[in-house]
């Protein structure tokens, strides 16, 4: 069973009137509306008063360190496929978006 079909049975299952279901994307209220989380709003909050911070573009294939991390991340560390260099990443906005462009390189390079 894919993942988010996991994440989705157990939302349904639990009985708790806490629950959030992070299997969507997104946060919604029990009307249906966008939730956005406090921390979320916090965060936001310290970025706006951040006068150090630049509205610069990033590169195209998104934050160099971001990237790196991602990968130590997703790879581990310690992995072969890190040490001798043969993982590269791209940035891309949003889920859909990276599984777009992840398909279209696909289709380019694997037919």
């Amino acid at each position: 069973m894919p993942f988010l079909e996991c994440v989705t049975v157990a939302y349904n299952k639990d009985n708790s009137p806490d629950k959030l279901n992070l299997g969507v994307g997104a946060y919604r209220t029990e009307e249906g509306k966008p939730l956005v989380l406090k921390v979320v709003r916090r965060a936001e909050q310290m970025l706006v008063n951040d006068n150090s911070r630049v509205k610069e573009y990033l590169p195209i294939v998104g934050l160099a360190d971001f990237n790196k991390l991602s990968a130590k991340l997703i790879f581990g560390a310690d992995s072969p496929a890190i040490q001798e260099n043969r993982v590269t990443t791209v940035q891309c906005l949003s889920g859909t978006g990276s599984l777009r462009v992840g398909a279209e390189f696909l289709a380019r390079h694997y037919h």
